[in-house]
């Protein structure tokens, strides 16, 4: 690819890239439109195509080779850009993971290499859970008693892995009877796919509240469902007072003097039902 044009490997957005390339183009050759663009996926001369992709729609396997063949893209960067489409494409958690996976092996620019274990802490929500857990639980090495403890249950095998994930990372240490307990120790965050590492990391823990919700029994939960119509001063006024809640448990949390004994979850969610 020209120098003077965007590098692939940089985005975790497709459109963002597409927006980008046009842009790029047009600083150098002012005839470089949007319907310039579609003429070269094939297209009537027309600006439609490429502006509805900008607004979300989905582009078939077709044009996603027509994209390829028009940017002039090498193998590797193909295969990256067919991973990215498909990836911002998803439909469920499961293909987010998957597609994802494969932008992480697929990403060539050296110092957008994200730190494996930060991508593994973040990949499964248990890793967080075990961590709050040995803040009480006293563990050494009874995995099958400490897999009782979590919910939704956990493979064995997964709880080792996590185990020694957390001592690699420095998030865990024995303390002076043994026990392993958190440190303060927090992992950094690299720039490159931040937003979608979290977002998947999201994704994992709202499947994961389902599942428990469904499966509560008598365990304490607390649930609240609202919905309503609000202005856009409104929403602004709503957006400050959850903030202000979550800073109130963050305080509550820190003053509680009690000894802990167990671990919670908290979604806050205040989405969209409406354009």
């Amino acid at each position: 690819m020209n120098g003077t044009l965007p590098n692939i490997y940089s985005y975790n957005d497709f459109r963002k890239y597409l927006d980008d390339y046009q842009k790029a183009r047009k600083a150098s050759d002012r005839r470089f439109t949007k319907s310039a663009f579609s003429k070269m996926l094939q297209l009537p001369n027309t600006r439609s195509y490429i502006n509805d992709v900008l607004k979300g729609k989905r582009v078939t396997v077709t044009f996603i080779e027509r994209f390829i063949k028009a940017f002039r893209f090498s193998k590797d960067e193909a295969h990256y850009f067919r991973a990215l489409v498909h990836y911002n494409q998803a439909t469920t958690p499961q293909e987010r993971e998957l597609y994802f996976d494969r932008l992480i092996t697929l990403n060539k620019t050296p110092r957008k290499i994200l730190d494996n274990d930060f991508v593994e802490y973040y990949r499964h929500w248990y890793n967080s859970c075990i961590r709050a857990l040995l803040e009480f639980y006293d563990f050494t090495d009874n995995y099958t008693a400490l897999a009782r403890k979590i919910i939704p249950p956990v493979p064995i095998k997964d709880i080792k892995k996590s185990i020694a994930l957390l001592k690699r990372l420095k998030m865990i240490k024995p303390d002076k009877n043994g026990f392993l307990r958190p440190t303060e120790n927090a992992i950094s965050s690299p720039d490159f796919m931040h937003n979608e590492i979290i977002r998947n990391y999201q994704l994992q823990y709202l499947t994961t509240s389902i599942t428990t919700v469904a499966n509560a029994g008598t365990l304490p939960h607390l649930i609240s469902t609202n919905t309503f119509g609000v202005s856009v001063k409104g929403y602004k006024r709503i957006q400050k007072i959850v903030e202000r809640f979550r800073s109130q448990v963050r305080s509550a949390i820190h003053k509680d003097t009690d000894a802990v004994d167990r671990v919670y979850h908290m979604n806050l969610i205040l989405s969209p039902l409406s354009k």
